[in-house]
């Protein structure tokens, strides 16, 4: 077991990307919490008081009376995604690889080589718990020598009460990481791993836990409060909230004993099942996940040989003459989608998007709709949120409902992404771009075929999502009123339905074309992924988070990115969360001409760059 975990710890130390995933949460506490906000009290106006606070509001989580809170609140819902990741990448790297069965070999056993796995990656994930609380604390001192403190403030919180924060926060970043090791065993692959974990930790879990939220009673809250998430929030939570007030209870759903209870059994359980599939499978004998997904793709690239033509004149071998590259790329395309129709993960993704939009602005508006009034749903009014959930509201329920649950946190965009990086990396991670690229067709025509399948992908996605939402609200709207005759429960003209639609697939393509040219360019699924999730976590909070306070040519540049055409596409028929929260969240947009013409930039230029690198790159 210690020889396992000794070469584990060397494999993680020699590895870019478990650095990267450890360094995440220190970054985003360091960037968010402490740089941002601090240049956020620094430039607050009287005019910013009422949406942000007063100084002295925003200044007492900056100060080290409350580092503690900061650092423990991060391991919250997306806060833990670099853990499950790394478990993921760790256990699942070793499937696709086949280095499993090398490990095996080496003479201790499958559950002691586990355990060693599972030592080095709880040893790597301390590491980084414990540089978020230091990072957080040196924050602190920081700002204190550079601001004046009131003593109360700058007092540092009693031992036992640092170690308890330092103590929970550990034991929930440990049991997603098992979690993450539990998910890379199953897949067998580190890209499909991490692929449905931050499908889980950014979208599904808190999904879930606000629909508890909502439900006070039922299934609905019982699935609400068993999920991990729900457990992480109460035991972080009771520590207090930045600013020095206590958690409102609104939103510890379950009590401390069973939320403790519930992430012990979450490891516990994780670990069991792991080690029952480690004894079980044959991990010598059966090929490997890696091995496997090479074989469909050389299966399916070899159909590319039908692209070929007979010789046309002495000395020219029949067969071999490549063929036009048309014929080429319709090869290469057929090729590619009988891998992605044999890759789970590429129907989990794919589908991820309609299944958020019916969660966020159906079910969950139904549900917000039957609660109105009380609970946390006190002050919604009930007929504004079924008027969301109508027939002539259904392009901006898809709209906002598919591509975040507010503006600004377009999810639905990431699931894109990561589709692109996991399509685009596997190939040259797996080392089937020869293959690909041997059979007849040029590189280009290589490429071309497999960006048009992302795109087939992404299209067939955005459809879906639409005809899902008219399908829901017409059935929301007969179940309601009986009749789709009536105002409000028309469907939109054409032209909305068009503008609406075309929209989101520039925008879907767009994010997908990121994602191709990620994996791409890293030559990794795994890498690529491991991009996708620091942009999530860190870079796509922090643009919106300064986005409303920019001005002049900072506004300008803001622009130029794609969170601006972003907004401006998921608010473009409206937003639903006025209905449910009686104002809009801030968020910066642009013209609906000039979001077209962005996106469509960077789906250009997205799809150009990992072209350019596979007719360039040597691949041998």
């Amino acid at each position: 077991m210690l020889a396992s975990m000794r070469a584990e710890l060397l494999v993680l130390r020699k590895w870019p990307a478990a650095w990267g995933l450890l360094l995440v949460t220190p970054l985003l506490v360091l960037l968010y919490d402490y740089v941002a906000e601090f240049i956020s009290y620094l430039n607050l106006i009287p005019a910013d008081y009422a949406t942000y606070g007063t100084p002295s509001q925003d200044f007492g989580s900056l100060t080290l009376s409350q580092f503690n809170i900061i650092a423990v609140n991060q391991f919250n819902f997306s806060g833990n995604a670099p853990f499950i990741a790394l478990g993921a990448v760790i256990a699942g790297g070793d499937w696709g690889r086949g280095t499993v069965t090398t490990a095996l070999l080496q003479r201790p056993g499958r559950a002691a080589s586990f355990a060693g796995q599972a030592l080095a990656v709880a040893a790597a994930i301390t590491g980084s718990v414990l540089a978020t609380f230091a990072v957080a604390a040196t924050a602190c001192s920081v700002i204190r020598a550079v601001e004046p403190v009131n003593p109360y403030l700058a007092a540092t919180p009693p031992s036992l009460v640092i170690a308890e924060s330092v103590g929970a926060a550990l034991f929930v970043a440990l049991t997603y990481g098992m979690l993450g090791l539990f998910l890379g065993t199953v897949c067998r692959s580190g890209a499909g791993a991490i692929a449905v974990a931050l499908l889980w930790t950014l979208i599904i879990e808190g999904t879930l836990y606000n629909l508890a939220l909502d439900y006070p009673q039922g299934a609905l809250r019982t699935i609400g409060d068993l999920t991990p998430g729900a457990a992480a929030t109460v035991v972080t939570g009771f520590f207090g909230d930045p600013g020095g007030g206590a958690t409102s209870q609104n939103y510890m759903t379950v009590g401390t004993t069973a939320a403790v209870v519930t992430l012990a059994a979450y490891m516990a359980g994780a670990a069991a099942l792991t080690i029952i599939i480690l004894r079980r499978r044959d991990a010598v004998t059966e090929p490997s996940r890696g091995y496997r997904l090479r074989r469909r793709h050389r299966r399916g690239h070899r159909l590319r040989r039908r692209a070929t033509v007979p010789a046309s004149g002495p000395g020219e071998a029949p067969g071999r003459r490549p063929a036009v590259a048309a014929s080429g790329v319709l090869a290469s395309l057929h090729a590619e989608l009988l891998v992605m129709y044999k890759r789970p993960a590429v129907w989990a993704l794919a589908l991820a998007v309609p299944a958020e939009m019916l969660l966020n602005s159906y079910f969950n508006a139904y549900v917000s709709y039957a609660t109105a009034n009380s609970g946390v749903s006190l002050g919604v009014s009930g007929p504004l949120v079924l008027a969301t959930m109508m027939p002539s509201r259904f392009l901006a329920a898809a709209l906002s409902g598919a591509f975040g649950p507010q503006a600004g946190n377009a999810y639905g965009a990431v699931v894109f992404m990561l589709l692109g990086a996991l399509i685009g990396g596997s190939d040259w991670g797996a080392g089937t771009i020869k293959t690909a690229v041997l059979q007849g067709p040029s590189r280009l025509c290589a490429f071309t075929g497999q960006a048009l399948a992302v795109a087939m992908a992404v299209a067939a996605s955005v459809a879906l999502t639409f005809i899902l939402a008219a399908a829901a609200s017409a059935v929301i709207a007969l179940h309601q009123t009986g009749s789709l005759d009536l105002a409000g429960t028309q469907f939109p003209a054409f032209d909305h339905l068009a503008e609406a639609l075309a929209a989101a697939l520039i925008l879907s393509l767009a994010y997908a074309a990121v994602g191709l040219a990620l994996g791409i360019a890293l030559r990794s699924a795994t890498a690529g992924i491991g991009a996708v999730l620091l942009w999530a976590v860190i870079v796509q909070p922090s643009l919106e988070y300064f986005a409303a306070q920019l001005h002049g040519i900072m506004l300008h540049l803001y622009e130029i990115l794609p969170n601006a055409a972003t907004n401006t596409v998921i608010n473009l028929e409206g937003n639903p969360d006025l209905a449910l929260y009686g104002s809009n969240f801030p968020s910066a947009q642009v013209a609906p001409v000039l979001a077209f013409l962005t996106l469509g930039l960077y789906a250009a230029a997205f799809l150009a760059l990992p072209a350019l690198i596979t007719r360039r790159r040597d691949i041998v």
